[in-house]
């Protein structure tokens, strides 16, 4: 019989209704091959770009927050920073984030990953690429880039993962020791797991882990069964405003500089089933 290992305990849970939105803390949740139910089923896509966007290109989606209403599949609330209101089946839902954001943007549903137009990059000439992306990953010039091979070409090659909204995989994981330990480097940028859009929060502060000792390993998490397939490069949107969190590009030196851009994992699931806060998580 193999040799169980348990790690921790699943401190955080949440789901992102709307990519690149706020999204909202769980207790539960009901997973599949596609990630938590209800995560990231809706996405803006700006029309002048014609590209799916994000945190990266408008951040001021980032203060907007998302929760589910009803049935986890047919509408969400949205709430401005100032208090306003409305849902995602509203007429003027288009207009009203638009106009908070300073662009034209349209709601769209996940669409078939066939859809390849959908999904694709907006085309950036060659001689702007690097000065492009280091803008999206919030790298100064005489930062490295990312080491991004370990990722499926799909994710680089479009918008979104095709098929879904997220950028690589349905499930990404944050450790809680290496949450403290960013914090600890940094006491005044506020660090905050929603910073980094994480699905869960491992708790391994009793004996704390690394994400690199985790890339590969097959773990139990409630009733699921999931793989942590690579490291999570992180971008801009961690520096962001957001829920109260304010702007903090300290965050990607320190990123760049003691994390090598990598913060928590991306994982896939093998086995849906049922998360819950307290649930252990076993390397198997």
């Amino acid at each position: 019989m193999a040799r169980q290992n348990t790690l921790g305990t699943v401190s955080g849970l949440f789901r992102f209704p709307v990519k690149s939105l706020q999204g909202e803390a769980l207790k539960i949740a009901e997973v599949g091959l596609n990630g938590i139910k209800g995560d990231r089923i809706w996405a803006f896509r700006d029309e002048a770009r014609g590209e799916i966007t994000s945190g990266k290109r408008s951040p001021l989606l980032m203060q907007i927050a998302a929760t589910l209403t009803g049935d986890a599949s047919s509408r969400a609330r949205l709430s401005l920073p100032d208090g306003e209101s409305f849902h995602t089946d509203s007429d003027d839902c288009n207009a009203r984030v638009s106009g908070f954001v300073g662009r034209q943007l349209t709601l769209h549903d996940v669409r078939p990953p066939g859809d390849a137009a959908h999904y694709a990059r907006a085309r950036v000439p060659p001689e702007k690429m690097d000065a492009t992306f280091r803008e999206l990953l919030g790298l100064l010039p005489d930062e490295p880039m990312p080491d991004f091979s370990k990722l499926p070409r799909e994710a680089l090659m479009n918008a979104t993962f095709p098929g879904t909204y997220f950028d690589v995989s349905a499930i990404s994981i944050v450790l809680a020791s290496e949450l403290q330990k960013l914090q600890n480097t940094l006491p005044d940028a506020g660090v905050d797991v929603m910073r980094f859009r994480a699905n869960i929060v491992l708790d391994d502060l009793a004996a704390p882990l690394s994400s690199e000792s985790l890339v590969g390993a097959r773990l139990k998490v409630g009733d699921t069964e999931m793989v942590a397939d690579s490291h999570a490069p992180r971008c801009s949107m961690t520096t962001h405003t957001q829920g109260g969190l304010p702007k903090a590009p300290q965050i990607m030196r320190a990123l760049v500089r003691d994390w090598k851009h990598n913060f928590g994992l991306y994982v896939s699931v093998r086995n849906g089933g049922q998360l819950r806060i307290g649930d252990p998580v076993v390397r198997l």
